[in-house]
This record gives C-alpha cells, structure tokens and sequence, in this order.
C-alpha cells in the first residue's frame, strides 16, 4: 500500500451503484497509486456533451501526477492506466449503450480530463508530463489519430479570436 498522496482524501463520484466488494476493490485501487478516497455514489448523469461519465476524480491533477511519476518512474503511466482500466471495466454490461468515462478534474482549476476505455499506453505517458496550466477551457481529450491531448474549445476559441 503506497502513503497517500495528499492529506484530505480525493472526492470520487460514480454514476451508479457498487457492491461493498467492488467499493473496496476500488479504493484498494486508488490506494495502490496513493489516493485515499471518499467514494460517493450517485445517479448516472450526462455531462461532457453526449459522454455519459462513470466516474469523476476531484483531485490537484498536478501534484498527482508528479507524485505518481515519482513514485513509479518509469511505469507511472502502466499504474495509471490499470486505474481507469478496474474502473472503467466493471460496467462493460452498462444497460445503455452511452459511451462511459472516466473524468479526472483537478480541483485547483476546475480543468477536466477526460479518459475513455482502451487508450494506449502513449496517451497516458503523454498525460502525465502534459502541462495541464495550458488548458483554459477543457475538457481534454486523447486524439488517437493525432496521437496528443487536446482540448477543442481551447483550439476553436485560439482560431477564432482575432490574434489566433
């Protein structure tokens, strides 16, 4: 079991409802990456547009990713990825068919990033060195096809005001 991070624990919204072993499973999870958690469960909410999330992590994204960095070197992006991968499995059988993720926001800025189900190990390496004080207005997302984290509204409000 890794020290938590930070001394007030992580707020962690899930759209749903757990078992008391799949609420443990996961703050065991977020333990092993250092997050003591309050894990909260509520209604399934749409948000992000048409994204319905699973999960929202309010947590200072900065220092956590540093810190998970730090403590896993090489494979901080692997522990992070298996994180969103525990979560983010258990409701494969979800009775819509909305696509499901999992939003962390920081809880410094408000800024939103969001991850989907089966990104590659690149987008996570490139989220955790990403400068996320970059983002102004988000959420950020994994371009596949670009291969890099962006955010639309930052880049269409950068194309459209007259200096851009």
């Amino acid at each position: 079991m890794t020290v938590p991070l930070f001394a007030d624990p992580a707020e962690v919204l899930f759209a749903g409802s757990l078992s008391t072993h799949e609420a443990a499973e996961l703050v065991d999870a977020f333990e092993d990456v250092g997050l003591a958690i309050e894990l909260r469960e509520v209604s399934p909410r749409r948000s992000l547009g048409d994204i319905a999330w699973l999960a929202l992590i309010a947590v200072p994204l900065k220092p956590f990713c540093e810190q998970l960095a730090k403590d896993f070197a090489d494979d901080a992006h692997e522990h992070l990825k298996a994180l969103v991968g525990k979560i983010l499995r258990r409701d494969r059988q979800a009775a819509d068919s909305a696509r499901r993720v999992l939003v962390l926001q920081d809880s410094t800025t408000g800024a939103q990033v969001v991850l989907e189900p089966d990104l590659p190990s690149q987008a996570y390496r490139q989220l955790l060195s990403f400068d996320l004080t970059t983002i102004h207005r988000g959420p950020l997302h994994y371009d596949g096809h670009n291969r890099r984290w962006r955010s639309e509204l930052d880049e269409a409000d950068t194309a459209s005001s007259p200096h851009g």
